[in-house]
């Protein structure tokens, strides 16, 4: 069998549509940020965070058009892996740009879970944290082994209702607000600001994770733009809104700050007990739904890394009854399963995880500037041009990711520097016996992670202009 029909058979089927992509966006990212994050930012700022939610916001959107402009010419597993590999035609550079953000995942969702847990002591209040999170990934590992239609249909489930429990909050929330509360609104001058600005960044850390998964969506030079920048969209106007609302309602901020669950602190204040129950619903669901999405696209790093065969095989191979990569999946869940036992370094491993979404959403902003001046035949791939938007955009994703990391590199280096060393031995010895096998590297980059040969001129696959 030829090394192209091996990975035929190993790639994945395109079974997720446009609101399921849209659901692992917003449901997949709001578990950390709007249920945490937008409490804890404030310690160093006060209700001006409600200013950095918008400046975050811009910069988020920026890398969504830039994330989704690069996903239609590269519609691939793995998002930024296939992005900057393919465009530089090397393997290296997009390993290095992944290899940790793979370790940010797992830490991710051992956090998130452990989060989980903490929602549900608000109605169990003798439930251990690690037990309950341990019992939501195993579920969830299931779920996402049995194939992407079912990943999707549980997401969107968990969307909808997250969507009303949200609402319940925000809705009366903005009849009770009372202007007095935002004063005073800067607590802690310029470096207070900053210094939120990277906590606050996290809330819009799955902007992206549609990318990971651009192999299994349909019809995607249409799907994973409007997943993109619209969930991101979707993101921005309830973090303002609901950070509108919480510090409106509040009258100490501080009172939210030290909260792990602000939303519901903040509900505490102005709504009955039912209606706080349900906010705090919406907490287990943002939680529970953000460990689904991180936990489905986790997996097709490694995957992706095996179809370029500087990984070992077994990650790329798919199960022969639902098609998806359980050994990249079982990794991913045996890895968090164990980090929700040891709480020991956590909170560093999700600092390494923030930098190391940083990395990636600079390195493919400045991939995106590079593809707009230096490779004119990618150029006309893509699936939509706004002219002198997407130029743009990557100089804001660029700069502004790259100003973050000046930030967000505390307290990181002591964890990046040892994996990425760890990660360069990974490729070096995959490169090397790929040399020694005679492998063709060029014929590998001319591949898409995670997509089948017969697709790659489908123009609703890749190439978006005949979709028009």
């Amino acid at each position: 069998m030829s090394s192209q029909q091996g990975r035929d058979e190993n790639s994945l089927a395109r079974e997720m549509g446009l609101f399921g992509a849209m659901s692992t966006v917003v449901a997949g990212t709001l578990g950390a940020g709007l249920f945490v994050t937008l409490g804890t930012a404030s310690s160093t700022t006060g209700p001006s965070v409600i200013l950095v939610v918008v400046l975050s916001g811009i910069l988020a959107m920026s890398i969504a058009v830039n994330y989704s402009w690069m996903a239609t010419i590269f519609p691939a597993a793995a998002g930024s892996y296939a992005y900057v590999s393919r465009t530089f035609d090397s393997r290296l550079p997009g390993f290095l740009v992944t290899w940790s953000k793979w370790l940010g995942y797992m830490a991710a969702d051992a956090v998130l879970a452990l989060g989980f847990g903490s929602y549900l002591q608000v109605f169990y209040p003798a439930v251990d944290p690690k037990i309950a999170g341990f019992a939501l990934l195993t579920v969830l590992f299931l779920v996402n082994i049995v194939g992407t239609k079912e990943y999707s249909v549980s997401q969107n489930a968990i969307f909808a209702v997250l969507m009303l429990a949200i609402l319940v909050l925000v809705i009366p929330g903005s009849f009770s607000v009372d202007p007095a509360n935002y004063q005073p609104f800067f607590t802690g001058g310029f470096d207070g600001f900053v210094a939120a600005a990277v906590p606050l960044f996290y809330a819009y850390i799955g902007i992206a994770v549609a990318g990971q998964m651009g192999a299994e969506v349909k019809n995607p030079s249409r799907n994973l733009p409007l997943a993109m920048v619209g969930g991101t969209f979707v993101l921005i106007v309830l973090y303002i809104w609901t950070a509108a609302v919480i510090y409106g309602v509040v009258g100490d901020y501080t009172v939210l700050a030290n909260s792990d669950r602000p939303l519901a602190t903040a509900a505490e204040a102005f709504l009955g007990d039912s209606a706080t129950a349900v906010v705090a619903f919406g907490g287990l669901l943002a939680t529970a739904s953000s460990v689904h999405a991180v936990m489905a696209a986790g997996i097709k790093m490694p995957y992706s890394w095996s179809w370029d065969e500087v990984f070992p095989k077994q990650f790329s191979a798919t199960n022969d009854r639902f098609g998806t990569p359980h050994w990249s999946l079982l990794t991913l869940y045996v890895v968090a399963a164990g980090l929700t036992f040891w709480s020991t370094g956590l909170s560093q491993a999700l600092a390494i995880a923030t930098f190391s979404y940083l990395i990636a959403y600079c390195a493919v902003s400045v991939t995106l500037l590079y593809v707009r001046w230096n490779r004119s035949d990618l150029v006309e791939q893509a699936g939509f041009d706004y002219g002198w938007l997407t130029p743009v955009t990557g100089v804001v994703g660029a700069v502004g990711a790259a100003g973050l990391l000046s930030e967000a590199y505390k307290g990181s280096l002591s964890i990046y520097v040892p994996w990425l060393a760890v990660g360069v031995v990974v490729f070096s010895v995959y490169w090397y016996l790929g040399q020694q096998r005679g492998t063709d590297v060029g014929a590998i980059l001319d591949t898409l992670p995670g997509v089948a040969s017969d697709e790659r001129e489908d123009p609703t696959v890749r190439g978006g202009p005949s979709d028009d």
